[in-house]
C-alpha cells in the first residue's frame, strides 16, 4: 500500500494541531468559515441549477453538483476545517500515536462548534438579505421536498 498519502494525512493533522495550540480562536474561526463556504456553495448550486430547471433542462442537477464543488475548493484553498474531515485526520493521527486522544476530542468539539456557528451566521445573513423571498428560490424547497419524499418512500 502507498504510504505517502497517509503521511500527508499525518502532516496535515499535525499542521492543524499547531494552529489549534497557537490559537483556539483562530482554529474556531477556520471552522466557522468552512461551514459558511458550504452554505455559499449550496446557494450558488441551487441558484445556478434553477436557471436550467426553469427550462426543464436535464442539466439542472449536474450543474448544481458541479457548482457545489466550488465550496469544497474554497475550503481546501482557504484552509478551513470541516468536522467530518477532521474526524479522519485526527483519528488516524491519534491511532498512529502522534496525538493524544483527549486533545483530539477537544479539537473535534471545537470544530463542531465552529461549524455550527458558521452555519447559523450564514443562515442569518441569507435571511437578512431576503434571498428566500425571491420566487426563483422555490426550486430549492421543491428539491428538498423531493429528496425528503424519496427518503420516506425508501423506508
Amino acid at each position: 500500500m502507498e504510504n505517502k498519502p497517509l503521511l500527508n494525512v499525518e502532516y496535515l493533522a499535525l499542521k492543524k494541531l499547531k494552529v489549534y495550540r497557537e490559537s483556539i480562536f483562530r482554529f474556531l474561526f477556520r471552522s466557522t468559515m468552512a461551514s459558511m463556504f458550504i452554505g455559499f456553495g449550496i446557494i450558488v448550486a441551487f441558484k445556478s441549477g434553477h436557471l436550467f430547471n426553469a427550462d426543464h433542462s436535464p442539466f439542472a442537477y449536474p450543474l448544481a453538483a458541479i457548482t457545489f464543488a466550488v465550496a469544497i475548493l474554497l475550503i481546501a484553498y482557504g484552509g478551513a476545517d470541516l468536522f467530518l474531515g477532521n474526524i479522519f485526520y485526527f483519528a488516524y493521527t491519534a491511532i498512529k500515536g502522534k496525538i493524544k486522544w483527549p486533545e483530539v476530542i477537544l479539537i473535534w468539539l471545537t470544530t463542531y462548534i465552529g461549524n455550527l456557528l458558521g452555519a447559523a451566521c450564514f443562515a442569518l445573513l441569507i435571511h437578512l438579505t431576503g434571498l428566500y423571498n425571491d420566487p426563483t428560490v422555490k426550486w430549492i424547497s421543491t428539491c428538498m421536498h423531493q429528496q425528503a419524499n424519496h427518503l420516506i418512500e425508501s423506508f
